[in-house]
């Protein structure tokens, strides 16, 4: 399955890539398996304070991706 990977804000400069597919092998992986494998990809992501969100709403890091799912990396933001 192929999944699309977008980084806003600071994780952009971590990546260098706004956005990216990543095509996922297993045909079961949970949210926290994939943040696994991206912080292993970029180290500096380790260290990142960021939210992920699938498919435009926040999720946990136990769902289960699916094929063609949107996520997104979020740095923390403030607004008023």
């Amino acid at each position: 399955m192929t999944v699309t990977l977008k980084y806003f804000g600071s994780l952009v400069d971590i990546t260098q890539k706004k956005e990216e597919f990543f095509l996922v092998e297993e045909s079961k992986i949970s949210l926290s398996f994939l943040k696994s494998k991206m912080e292993a990809a970029y180290e500096e992501l380790k260290n990142a304070n960021y939210n992920i969100a699938v498919n435009q709403s926040m999720c946990s890091l136990d769902y289960t991706i699916k094929d063609q799912d949107v996520i997104a990396f979020l740095p923390p933001f403030a607004g008023g």
